[in-house]
């Protein structure tokens, strides 16, 4: 009886592969661990069992090379919220394990040079070629990507083409394994050496060798065994003197495995105690308990949201359970994990991209061997994906955030979504926490679909800030304004720097200026890959775009005419802090955003520097908004609000709304009552007076009835499909058919129309836009899309433009 593995590879396929296998390996196999399969003519790829059969497939298949884990990989639960990703959000399940799995864990097959003969005499090669050769008979093999290594040859894969045809070598695919276990040296004295008299009697013989005389003595008061990177460190250590002792026998050497996630060694912080307002969101989460629910904890910033959260933690890792502590984006991890670590640092880890894959592995297999430094995980939408196996509290913090959405590439998820299914599944309550939660949310919580809890007063009873509107036509024509900033605006600066507080400023835009324009003629610089205007960067002195990453050096002249009149348009975070250097010279000032923010310790470094009272102002795009807290913070300015109200997006001003209320919030938290000052060309807009009365039912009123009428969400489901090639008659021509098909099943179809940029390295692009109604399963109108999909697909004339479905897009 034949016997056949279903394994799921890490790539764009439509469905599961199935390989044949042996009585033993079935057996063995379960589902969830890696095996080794061959994928195509030469390549071999780790991909993950999903199950075992004896059903034979409609082609032949393939044997497996041979099994990685011995357990598996990968959890039931989590693989069944991975096929719900898969499903909901339209994509193939290999993304989602490509997505979800460490790369260090998705082996791939590398293409290996090893030789097969000597060239006779009489064969004539070129002299890179027998290089080449004479290197591979030396060390056996070579990879491929690294041939131009061992060769000087402008095209070294010609070379290889060479001794290929002369069937002098020839290539392989081999699987390697890259995770590798940290490993640390640890030195320790002698056995021998522990009993008081021969250690003397070592340290009499040493009298003339000083050096490893006091090496020897800073070992005696280490307790061992001792890292050999940290005993280095000591003072009268010498590494030499370290080697000889060594040598002589009478240190020992030994290799541990050390885990590269920071264990904390101190004692745990007790919580504080909760206020009453605190403590009655808390029972109002916890008498859900037993029928375990989603909950959006709506509270004004600075309510202590946080200490509910810490809370609710301690009971769940008390109970044994693991936790889940999602945060929109890094910028806010700094200072959350921060407070975290102190009351639980033992056992927390945190995951997110800017932390190296090794850790991120190591992460990954303490989960599922449910280690007890890793109870309390706190990371950015990927941890959603983890293989948790006893989850018993997931918190979503500033749930409204767009940055939950992974848009860029499939699967296009929403952690939000995700994590509430993630918390049915394990039977797990949700807490959703925002002080400004998007419409849909709110629209759940009031139609019974989630508990809603309410925080409505600042800790301790602290006051809300102030807002106040600046008009800046008004002070434009009034004289009343000095570069960026209006009299009002700098004169608040200048008293808050009197009084030793500090300020945040906030310009949703980095660079310097939106673009430079020529003065004579209008010309403006662009992309040559992106229909967009290249962004200005003084301190580099570069045009760069922000979609491609093209970059080209400002000229002193226009290009298109010739004369010297470039001037700089619009305001990036850039102009903001030359200017407020120049105006308030004494003050200390830093700017936070993309660009100053690239190092793995970016975030934590401004962060710290401001929290310690380095830094008097702090410029910053919306990595501002999320959830910082200083208390030094008395005044927040948000320098130019329109870029924000004049967006070409339904969900545009929902976004301005909890971007300024959010950054606002930054102001006044440590008692004294804050001031928010917004420059706007427009005060008397809707969101604006919304904002300066903190009004969000009135935004909240608003938008709905808007979208009611327009039908948008939370009345419709959205669903965009995204085309994209070289030529832009192909890709009108496709998205023509494509919505054209979509007419004929549903009534509500919009385009296919241009983004507001629309053309993305050397790629057009067009969109359709398809509505469903919100109060009906998605099942038979997504089969049908497929079909859809599948025609589209197998036309020949439109297999080159690339097709992308966004399921509950927010752009």
């Amino acid at each position: 009886m034949p016997f056949f593995v279903d394994v799921i590879l890490p790539l764009p396929l439509p469905k599961p592969f199935t390989y044949q296998i042996t009585e033993a390996e079935y057996a063995f196999i379960t589902p969830g661990i890696r095996l080794v399969v061959p994928f195509g003519k030469k390549k071999k790829y780790a991909a993950l069992a999903v199950d075992t059969h004896t059903h034979v497939p409609a082609y032949e298949a393939k044997s497996i090379a041979y099994i990685i884990d011995e357990h598996p990989l990968v959890t039931p639960k989590q693989f069944k919220h991975w096929q719900w990703i898969a499903d909901y959000y339209m994509c193939p399940l290999g993304l989602v394990l490509r997505a979800a799995v460490p790369s260090m864990l998705l082996l791939e097959s590398e293409t290996e040079l090893v030789h097969l003969q000597a060239p006779v005499s009489s064969l004539r090669i070129s002299d890179n070629a027998r290089l080449l050769w004479d290197k591979l008979a030396s060390i056996e093999k070579i990879p491929l990507a690294q041939v131009g290594d061992y060769v000087t040859a402008q095209n070294p894969y010609k070379v290889v083409q060479e001794l290929l045809d002369h069937k002098l070598i020839a290539t392989r695919e081999e699987v390697y394994g890259r995770y590798a276990p940290k490993e640390e040296v640890r030195l320790s004295l002698a056995q021998h050496l522990r009993k008081e008299e021969r250690l003397m009697a070592l340290l009499d013989s040493l009298e003339k060798f000083e050096a490893q005389r006091l090496t020897l003595l800073q070992m005696v008061q280490q307790k061992l065994p001792v890292s050999r990177v940290a005993f280095y460190k000591l003072a009268g250590v010498s590494k030499s003197s370290v080697q000889t002792l060594l040598n002589k026998g009478v240190f020992i050497a030994t290799t541990h495995q050390v885990d590269r996630l920071p264990i904390k060694t101190e004692a745990e912080s007790p919580l504080s105690p909760l206020t009453q307002a605190q403590q009655h969101a808390f029972e109002q989460i916890q008498h859900h308990k037993q029928n375990p629910t989603t909950h959006l904890l709506y509270g004004v910033t600075a309510s202590g949201k946080t200490e509910v959260y810490m809370h609710l933690i301690a009971e769940t890792l008390q109970a044994g359970k693991q936790v889940l502590f999602l945060v929109p984006e890094i910028a806010l991890t700094a200072q959350l994990i921060q407070r975290l670590h102190l009351h639980f640092g033992k056992k927390m880890a945190v995951y997110h991209s800017r932390y190296s894959q090794s850790e991120r592995v190591e992460v990954w297999n303490a989960l599922l061997e449910n280690k007890s430094h890793v109870q309390l995980i706190v990371g950015a939408r990927s941890a959603v994906l983890l293989p948790f196996s006893n989850l018993g509290l997931i918190v979503v913090d500033e749930s409204h955030e767009y940055a939950y959405k992974q848009f860029e590439a499939a699967p296009r998820y929403h952690a939000r979504d995700a994590a509430v299914v993630l918390g049915r599944m394990h039977k797990a309550p949700v807490v959703l926490g925002s002080a400004s939660p998007s419409i849909e949310s709110y629209q759940n919580a009031t139609q019974g679909k989630y508990q809603l809890t309410t925080l409505t007063q600042r800790f301790k009873g602290f006051q809300l800030p102030t807002i106040e509107l600046i008009d800046l036509k008004t002070a434009q024509k009034k004289k009343q304004m000095q570069g960026v900033f209006s009299t009002a605006m700098m004169e608040a600066i200048a008293e808050t720097l009197a009084k030793g507080d500090q300020i945040i400023l906030f310009q949703n835009r980095r660079g310097y200026a939106s673009f430079v324009s020529c003065m004579a003629c209008g010309h403006v610089p662009q992309c040559t890959n992106c229909d967009v205007s290249l962004t200005y960067h003084s301190h580099s002195q570069q045009l760069k775009c922000h979609y491609c990453d093209y970059a080209t050096p400002v000229h002193s002249h226009c290009t298109a005419c010739g004369t010297a009149q470039p001037r700089s348009i619009g305001l990036g975070t850039q102009q903001v802090e030359e200017e407020v250097v120049k105006l308030f010279p004494q003050a200390g000032v830093a700017r936070m955003d993309t660009d100053t923010t690239r190092g793995k310790h970016g975030h934590q470094q401004l962060i710290d520097r401001f929290q310690n009272r380095e830094l008097d102002i702090l410029v910053g795009t919306q990595m501002l908004t999320k959830g910082l807290d200083f208390g030094g913070v008395s005044l927040v300015g948000v320098v130019q609000a329109d870029s924000l109200l004049n967006f070409p997006n339904f969900r545009a001003h929902e976004r301005a709304f909890q971007m300024l209320l959010q950054v606002a919030g930054r102001a006044g938290r440590s008692g004294q009552q804050g001031r928010v000052l917004v420059q706007s060309f427009d005060t008397n807009h809707p969101i604006l007076v919304q904002l300066q009365n903190a009004d969000y039912n009135a935004m909240l009123t608003a938008q709905l009835q808007q979208r009611s009428q327009f039908k948008y969400p939370p009345f419709q489901r959205l669903m965009r499909f995204e085309f994209k090639h070289k030529s832009f008659a192909v890709l009108q021509e496709a998205a023509q058919w494509f919505a054209s098909a979509l007419r004929a099943n549903f009534p509500d179809v919009l385009g296919p129309q241009s983004p507001p940029v629309g053309r993305i390295r050397n790629q057009y692009v067009l969109h359709v836009l398809l509505k469903l109604p919100a109060d009906k399963s998605t099942a038979a109108p997504k089969a049908q899309i497929m079909r859809v999909t599948h025609r589209f697909e197998q036309i020949a004339a439109y297999r080159a433009v690339r097709l992308q479905i966004d399921v509950d897009p927010i752009q």
